[in-house]
């Protein structure tokens, strides 16, 4: 590798260092036992909150099943009460009676049934909302200690994760624009990290991939001795031979 593109490697290099310590740092916060209590409890939370929205949508329902079925009752009261004040003399007339009272009656068994579920429902309702705020407060309580933690760990790290992030800044300055754009577009493909060494018997001029493992073909030996770089045909990942 002639000394401009060696230069320019090891100062990519360089960068990546860098990078690596600034995600080490980061993949620590992300990893960190208060954030995962956090991430827990905030979805406690949100449940509950669910929760206590569908019961208070259901109490509603409920409400407006009680309405009709008192208007229903109420309905069924006046005609009680009409068919009872005749003097039922006509015996076709008292027939009449008798099979709306039959009818009524089966109506109001009906109504008293539905009464209790309407009842039963109600309790089962209120019971669920009582326990998703109980458990609902407890979530939140739980969040905002964890929070506290987690703060205290990420205002620990600022001072080095500021530092990292203006030495790189400043170092993507002096980067080869076209290599520092296939750093990029290999970190956001997963390929971390994109440069790698290689690797294997320099005496032989076999080498391995630092990144995937896997051995080069003839080409790629050849390119690493000629060039002091290859493209990994397997992960894609940049070879490096600087020496």
């Amino acid at each position: 590798m002639d000394e401009i593109n060696k230069a320019k490697f090891k100062a990519m290099i360089d960068y990546q260092r860098k990078d690596i310590e600034l995600r080490k740092i980061n993949n620590e916060l992300d990893k960190d036992k208060a954030l995962v209590e956090m991430n827990v409890n905030k979805r406690a939370f949100n449940d509950a909150k669910q929760t206590i929205a569908e019961c208070e949508q259901l109490a509603g329902d409920l409400l407006d099943i009680y309405a009709e079925l008192q208007k229903y009752i109420d309905d069924n009261e006046a005609l009680l009460n009409e068919l009872e004040s005749g003097d039922g003399k006509d015996e076709e007339e008292l027939a009449s009676r008798v099979k709306k009272l039959e009818s009524l009656k089966s109506k109001f068994q009906s109504a008293d049934k539905k009464m209790h579920d309407i009842e039963d429902r109600s309790k089962n309702v209120c019971s669920r909302r009582t326990e998703a705020v109980k458990s609902g407060n407890i979530a939140k309580q739980h969040y905002n200690a964890a929070r506290a933690n987690h703060g205290k760990l990420v205002e620990s790290k600022s001072g080095e994760v500021n530092k990292l992030k203006a030495e790189l800044a400043q170092m993507r300055e002096s980067l080869d624009p076209k290599l520092l754009e296939e750093y990029n577009k290999l970190v956001a493909e997963g390929r971390f990290p994109p440069i790698v060494p290689a690797s294997g018997d320099s005496k032989k001029n076999l080498y391995n991939c630092g990144g995937c493992g896997l051995e080069l073909p003839q080409k790629g030996n050849a390119m690493l001795g000629d060039q002091g770089w290859f493209r990994c045909e397997t992960c894609r990942r940049i070879i490096v031979k600087l020496n």
